[in-house]
């Protein structure tokens, strides 16, 4: 798996500290998003609020000087917007709360309903006006009573979000077999195609238990040693460089 190439590497993005590294609503198992400072002071371990996809979010400083090897990295950094206060902080531990009574509704009345719905996590809006709700499962399943039911008690927007097994994963975080914490909730910011193919280019056992994440897919660092396990092209010539059948271009 090769990366762009279409710029420099090194450090060079980040002179002074423009960018801090920061971890949103501590969900994540590890992963760091870029914020751009626009000149302000941080400290490591501080509370900040920045500009989100769905409006205004909550983090917290983890790296002052993160690195930054490609500028096309800076596309999706946060705007800070202000350093947390006294009151976001407590509203912020309100929110957590609010979010695990709504999950704890959630799942009793959808086991009431018989919903054959696994619930990952429910999420609620910095500003308190939307929750939503992830869950998998394999079937489609028609929720729009449960989510009626839920609108009583939480007078708000309620979204639900299917997620496949390997969000599922990313959400709830864990280590993988190399003792670190998976690929997926710490820097992975998509799922890339991954083949049974891949593992045989490396010679590893296809022992399912062996090449498979806890998603239950096949594990995303497959790939990244698929190009150096390929076998090169005096192998698979007997040890022969390749022939040039092309013909000599005319003098």
């Amino acid at each position: 798996m090769s990366g762009c190439g279409g710029c420099t590497t090194g450090n060079s993005y980040n002179p002074g500290g423009h960018y801090v590294g920061i971890r949103i609503n501590e969900h994540e198992d590890g992963r760091v998003v870029f914020c751009e400072t626009s000149g302000a002071s941080l400290e490591k371990g501080q509370r900040v609020i920045v500009e989100g996809e769905q409006g205004l979010e909550y983090g917290q400083v983890s790296t002052l000087h993160p690195l930054i090897v490609k500028q096309c990295q800076l596309r999706e950094a946060r705007r800070l917007v202000r350093v947390a206060s006294d009151g976001d902080i407590s509203n912020y531990q309100a929110k957590v709360e609010r979010e695990a009574r709504f999950f704890n509704d959630t799942r009793e009345l959808a086991s009431e309903k018989r919903l054959p719905l696994k619930l990952v996590r429910a999420e609620e809006s910095f500003d308190a006006r939307k929750y939503t709700v992830f869950y998998t499962c394999e079937t489609r399943v028609d929720y729009r009573k449960l989510v009626a039911d839920l609108a009583l008690k939480y007078p708000t927007r309620i979204e639900m979000r299917q997620v496949g097994p390997r969000d599922e994963t990313k959400m709830r975080g864990g280590l993988g077999p190399c003792g670190l914490t998976l690929c997926c909730s710490t820097f992975l910011k998509g799922f890339h195609p991954v083949t049974i193919k891949m593992a045989k280019n490396q010679n590893l056992s296809l022992n399912p238990s062996k090449i498979s994440g806890m998603c239950g897919r096949l594990m995303c660092c497959l790939a990244y040693e698929d190009e150096g396990g390929r076998p090169s092209p005096e192998a698979l010539n007997g040890g022969r460089k390749p022939e040039n059948n092309f013909p000599e271009a005319a003098v």
